[in-house]
């Protein structure tokens, strides 16, 4: 598995003894390989898990959908941020999103590995925002995605499977709380909300 950290070094002095360097593993900083799946038959044709796992990772993420979703006060809202059509009714996947406005499930993104023991979660298309990262990743570029935490995954390739680095907090929920009961509430002032993770 490759992982990507960031080493910090800690200077300690105690009385009467010299100073001395402990590295420190910033674990924020770490990043994971993925793939994001459109379905369990994009899965099974990559042959990185067996049918089986396919199958079960995606109803894993399938199952987690109508929570973890965002919800927007209105479709405006919603395909500012997943794009035009890509919105529907909270009621209609939900009752407990009834009044609101949630992105479709895209697909869903897995480890690049089992070994890396990520939990499979749904995924959203993402309309792209950002006009610099769009013009540096100009090969292989796709639109993007994002998971209901507002994690951004950026992609290389087209088509139904894609891979990417994304940060490891990001996909454990660990920064932001996770998968919630109630999913995460968006309006219009929050535009920037899924933008803190690129490739």
């Amino acid at each position: 598995m490759k992982r990507s950290q960031t080493v910090s070094l800690v200077l300690l002095a105690g009385a009467g003894a010299a100073a001395f360097g402990l590295a420190s593993v910033d674990h924020s900083q770490d990043e994971e390989d993925v793939r994001v799946y459109a379905d369990p038959s994009a899965c099974i044709a990559a042959h990185l898990r067996s049918e089986a796992d396919c199958r079960s990772e995606y109803e894993i993420a399938r199952a987690l959908y109508p929570t973890a979703a965002p919800r927007y006060p209105s479709t405006t809202d919603c395909e500012a941020h997943h794009g035009s059509g890509h919105c529907v009714a909270g009621e209609s996947v939900a009752e407990a999103a009834r009044g609101k406005f949630i992105p479709v499930m895209a697909g869903y993104v897995i480890g690049a590995t089992t070994e890396q023991k990520l939990p499979p979660q749904p995924v959203f298309d993402h309309a792209p925002k950002d006009e610099t990262h769009q013009a540096s990743h100009s090969t292989g570029f796709h639109s993007g995605y994002c998971t209901g935490s507002g994690a951004r995954i950026w992609t290389t390739g087209y088509g139904r499977s894609s891979a990417a680095r994304v940060s490891s907090a990001a996909l454990r929920g660990s920064s932001f709380g996770g998968f919630g009961s109630s999913g995460r509430s968006f309006s219009s002032h929050s535009s920037s909300s899924h933008g803190f993770f690129g490739g």
